[in-house]
């Protein structure tokens, strides 16, 4: 009953514009108020009185309007910043004028603790500690801050940021509240990003236009191309034994028939390396679930409480906040399958390095300029909540501006701090490494012991590289997922310097290209590990594997005294540990008495999957960011959810990848191979109906093998 005739009150004299503000006794953060009376601007000004006129009359649109701001805050003491109200009544709540809803964002100044022998870094509080105490900024890195919320407001749209800053800072002024007596004040901000209006996304743009146009096109080839494949096929399925001509081969590049058949066979060259279906597909699969994380914890938590005390949970954390370990793991098998393909290739013969290159480049580039075009224009039209611009929008906007670095791979190291797709960094670097590795793999083919003393030294050289900048910078020994980072991940100072940068993170890769010279050396050896052999190896890798990622638990605690030296060591060591205890696991289930994993990772299954990875790490983020843009109120988060909605984003991330796979990336490399490397057409012969799948087959693996060293 209190609250409702503090609302009549405050209603009957709003009618005036002569306000006696009251707070309730109790509220930590102050009630909005209605409209905006005190504007400069007198349509604002008399819109705010029809609004205030029209609630007195129970208009339904003003009561929408009203019934969708917030009223007060909760679950700020367990880290609840967003107290949202409802974003879609509001602006579809049809009054005579345009609405709009912004984020009012409040934060209350308490000059001094309630306490000042509390501990300061302590995460816990105790029951009868002041509130005062709980709402204090402390500097600990690992807390949310509870001195500021984001009220969801529904004003009119002629209110400029500029009118709702003044008029809350007016009405925060003249608020009675009891902390006044204990000198804390409050003050608002309202930024532009955290406003909406209903016709923010109503007009589409040339380039939005554009992408649906060469979207439209490509479907039209794929459905062609197939339907026209079918045609060429016999009644029984067969194909036809005759010559096809160059035309007709570019068409069925686009066949998804053949495309999809293909998917399903292997590269036999090495089966030692069969295993690396599974690696690649259980990896991309780990990322994406730790992507979620990310994702979901940067957006608008109702119990931010449970990710504080993950933080403090020391092996936990350890583990949950070190998922760019398995970022490493791309790099190692990149590394691996670029050097073992390119000494395979220059033992038959010498290939230009530019031109190399240049495939690569073609290679990689067609899906990932598609899925950068549709960041730029069509995916900001799949969603829209109170966070939309904060979360999905600046992605938009930094494809918009920058997808030239992108495309150019130095994305990394041009306007790295708006960059387009945040996770897209590591194409760049695996594009540098590439680079990097064709010399050195042409020095250990001329020169065995020259070209691995020189991938020897670069690798100590990638080690010295992160230990040096992190003790002249002071930096921490990696990059901690503490709110700071989850709220702006591509101005983090750490992801900056350290984490996106390819002199800083190449040293899994030139560990994975000495991997690489051993299965080129080992191939079509009978090499066998014996049992005791295997089990020394297994036990000391998965040693190195557990040191990398448990040794950085101290860095965690955040009573742990930093020492410079201290972490730019485990910055330096902890990723060639991973990746050499990774290696050694793979020796042991390619050549060793390791049957289980062996089996599980040359399960048939990951043959397709695997090759959809790369789509699947390009197209995943999208998910993720749209789910945590379009949050309309604060979700719970737990690790059960976390899971099944990571599961979701993977079923959905391989989905959309097998539509890019035939839409663009398959027929892309069969057309790019055709027109540069297509070799003389062998007469026609007659095929048997028994052998199809060996002719599809051998068709999938005329492909050069380093080719297939992408993500």
């Amino acid at each position: 009953m209190k609250s409702l005739w503090l609302m009549v009150f405050v209603v009957s004299d709003v009618s005036n514009l002569n306000y006696a503000f009251v707070q309730n006794d109790f509220d930590l953060f102050p009630e909005l108020p209605l409209g905006v009376p005190n504007s400069d601007n007198p349509v604002c000004r008399e819109q705010s009185e029809l609004f205030v006129d029209s609630l007195k009359n129970y208009t339904l649109w003003a009561h929408e309007m009203w019934d969708a701001t917030v009223k007060a805050s909760t679950g700020v003491l367990r880290g609840n910043m967003f107290q949202m109200g409802h974003f879609e009544q509001c602006l579809t709540s049809n009054p005579p004028f345009e609405p709009q809803y912004c984020f009012a964002t409040i934060t209350i100044h308490i000059p001094k603790l309630e306490n000042p022998d509390r501990d300061m870094l302590a995460i816990d509080f105790d029951p009868d500690d002041s509130v005062l105490d709980r709402l204090y900024r402390y500097s600990d890195r690992t807390k949310q801050p509870r001195d500021t919320v984001n009220l969801g407001w529904c004003i009119p749209a002629s209110c400029s940021i500029l009118d709702l800053e003044k008029s809350l800072t007016h009405y925060l002024s003249n608020l009675e509240t009891p902390f006044k007596n204990k000198n804390i004040t409050y003050t608002a901000q309202i930024k532009e990003q955290f406003c909406h209006r209903p016709r923010d996304k109503e007009l589409y743009t040339p380039a939005d236009i554009t992408f649906g146009l060469v979207t439209l096109i490509l479907l039209i080839l794929v459905f062609i191309a197939t339907a026209y494949d079918y045609r060429k096929a016999e009644p029984n399925g067969e194909e036809k034994p005759v010559k096809s001509s160059k035309s007709s081969k570019l068409i069925l590049a686009f066949s998804a028939r053949r495309n999809f058949l293909e998917m399903s066979h292997t590269e036999n060259s090495n089966p030692a390396l069969n295993i690396l279906y599974g690696l690649r597909t259980f990896s991309i699969m780990v990322v994406i679930l730790d992507h979620r994380f990310g994702t979901f914890t940067s957006s608008a938590l109702i119990n931010f409480d449970f990710v504080e005390h993950q933080y403090r949970a020391a092996y936990y954390a350890a583990m949950l906040f070190h998922g760019d370990l398995f970022v490493d793991s791309f790099f190692l098998l990149s590394g691996l399958l670029v050097a073992y393909g390119l000494l395979s290739q220059y033992n038959k013969r010498i290939i230009n390095p530019g031109f190399i290159i240049f495939l690569r480049y073609i290679r990689l580039t067609p899906v990932y300029a598609f899925v950068i075009f549709y960041y730029a224009t069509v995916f900001n039209y799949t969603g829209n909540g109170p966070l939309w611009k904060v979360v999905a929008g600046g992605d938009v906007d930094d494809c918009k501006n920058n997808w030239w670095t992108n495309l150019l791979y130095i994305n990394n190291y041009v306007n790295p701090d708006h960059m387009c797709m945040t996770h897209a960094w590591y194409l760049p670097c695996d594009f540098h490494y590439f680079i990097i590795a064709i010399g050195l793999c042409l020095l250990i083919h001329k020169e065995k012991k020259l070209g691995l003393s020189a991938l020897f030294v670069v690798t100590i050289v990638s080690m010295v590289i992160p230990f040096v900048l992190t003790v002249i910078y002071m930096r921490p020994s990696m990059l901690m997922f503490y709110p700071d980072f989850l709220v702006g991940p591509k101005s983090h100072p750490d992801f900056l310097l350290t984490y996106s940068k390819s002199h800083t993170r190449a040293t899994p890769y030139f560990v994975g290209m000495f991997a690489g010279y051993m299965y080129h050396v080992l191939k079509g050896s009978n090499k066998h590990v014996c049992r005791i052999k295997s089990w020394i190896i297994i036990t000391l890798s998965i040693a190195l594997i557990l040191a990398a990622i448990f040794s950085g638990v101290v860095f965690y605690n955040p009573y742990h005294p930093y020492n410079a030296i201290e972490s730019g060591l485990y910055s330096a060591f902890h990723r060639p540990l991973w990746a050499v205890g990774s290696i050694g696991l793979m020796y042991v289930t390619s050549y060793g008495h390791a049957s289980f994993f062996k089996k599980v990772l040359e399960w048939g299954p990951w043959i397709p999957l695997s090759k959809l990875q790369y789509g699947a790490y390009l197209i995943h983020m999208q998910f993720q960011l749209r789910s945590a843009a379009k949050f309309m109120n604060p979700k719970y988060i737990s690790y059960f959810d976390l899971i099944c909605v990571g599961m979701g984003d993977i079923v959905m991330a391989f989905a959309a990848a097998l539509c890019l796979y035939l839409m663009i990336e398959a027929p892309f490399r069969i057309i790019f191979k055709e027109l540069l490397m297509s070799k003389r057409e062998p007469k026609p012969v007659e095929v048997l109906p028994t052998a199809r799948e060996n002719m599809i087959a051998a068709r999938s693996n005329h492909n050069n093998n380093y080719e297939d060293s992408r993500l």
